[in-house]
C-alpha cells in the first residue's frame, strides 16, 4: 500500500532540512515523498535540491499560503493514504510508517495516532481523542478540540482529493477539512495505538494567539450560531487570557509543575 508524505516548506532552511531527512530515513517500502515550496529566498530550495533524487515530486513557487501548497500537493499525490509533515515535524522514528502499514491494508477514512508535543521544557506526550467517536453536537465542534493532531493522520487520499483544504479557513482549514472527510466518507477512523509524530511548538502553532479568530471560523465551518455561542466564547477568551497573565506572574512556579508532565526524552 503506497502511502504519501508531503512537506510544505517556505524559507525555512534549518527546519526543512531536519524535516526531510526525517521522512527520507523511514524503513516503509512504499513511500512518495512530496514537497511543495512557496518560492523560498532563503537557501531552502537548495536543501529541497540537495535531497531531490529521493524525493518523489518537488516544486518552488509562490502560493496563497500553507493550505494553499496542502491542496496543490493533492495533484501530484496517488498514494492510498496522505500525511501532512511540515517543516518542523518529524516522525518518532524510522520505523513508525512500516509498524503501521507494512502488510496492513485499511480502508478507514482516518488513519490516527498519538503524538509528542515539544517545546522548550521537552517532550509531553498527548493521546488522541477524536471528537468523532462522542456524537459531537455542532457547538462541541465550536469548543472541543478535534482530538487528532494532523501530523498524526493518515487521511485516505481519494476521499481528501474531493474535500480539500477551503482557503476561507487560513487558521482551522485542516479541522474543516477532516470533519468534512469523515462526514463525506464512510464515517470510519483507525487508532494505531502508538505516538507517530512529535509536533515541534517552540514558536506556537498557526492559531496561536489568534483564539477568537479560530472560534469564529469554526462558527462559520458548521453553522453554528447565537448569542449563547458568542458569550461562551468570549467567557473562554477571558479564560485563556487570565491563564496567561497568571502564568507569567507565577511563571517559575508553573514552569516547575508543568517540567513534571515533559521528558526529555521519546519513548
Amino acid at each position: 500500500m503506497k502511502i504519501s508524505i508531503v512537506t510544505v516548506t517556505y524559507n525555512c532552511k534549518d527546519l526543512a532540512e531536519e524535516t526531510i531527512e526525517n521522512v527520507l530515513s523511514q524503513t516503509y517500502s512504499d513511500i512518495e515523498y512530496v514537497v511543495i515550496d512557496g518560492g523560498s529566498k532563503d537557501g531552502t530550495v537548495n536543501v529541497i535540491k540537495e535531497h531531490s533524487h529521493r524525493i518523489s515530486f518537488w516544486i518552488s513557487e509562490p502560493d496563497k499560503g500553507i493550505f494553499d501548497a496542502m491542496n496543490k500537493s493533492l495533484g501530484y499525490v496517488t498514494g492510498k493514504y496522505v500525511l501532512f509533515m511540515n517543516a518542523g515535524d518529524k516522525f518518532v522514528n524510522n520505523h513508525v510508517v512500516a509498524d503501521i502499514f507494512e502488510g496492513k491494508d485499511y480502508d478507514e477514512d482516518l488513519v490516527y495516532g498519538d503524538v509528542y508535543i515539544q517545546n522548550e521544557l521537552g517532550y509531553l506526550l498527548r493521546k488522541a481523542d477524536p471528537i468523532y467517536l462522542k456524537q459531537p453536537k455542532k457547538r462541541d465542534f465550536i469548543f472541543k478540540s478535534q482530538g487528532i493532531c494532523h501530523q498524526s493522520l493518515f487521511t485516505k487520499t481519494s476521499v481528501l482529493k474531493q474535500v480539500k483544504f477551503d482557503l476561507n479557513y487560513p487558521i482551522g482549514a485542516d479541522y474543516d477539512t477532516t470533519a468534512k472527510v469523515f462526514l463525506k466518507g464512510n464515517h470510519s477512523l483507525r487508532y494505531v495505538g502508538c505516538p507517530i509524530a512529535v509536533f515541534d511548538d517552540r514558536t506556537g502553532g498557526a492559531s496561536h494567539g489568534k483564539i477568537i479568530q479560530m472560534y469564529k471560523e469554526r462558527m462559520d465551518m458548521f453553522g453554528c450560531r447565537g448569542l449563547d455561542v458568542y458569550v461562551k466564547m468570549y467567557f473562554v477568551y477571558l479564560k485563556q487570557s487570565a491563564k496567561t497573565v497568571i502564568g507569567k506572574i507565577f511563571s517559575s512556579y508553573v514552569m516547575n509543575k508543568r517540567k513534571k508532565k515533559y521528558t526529555k526524552k521519546l519513548s
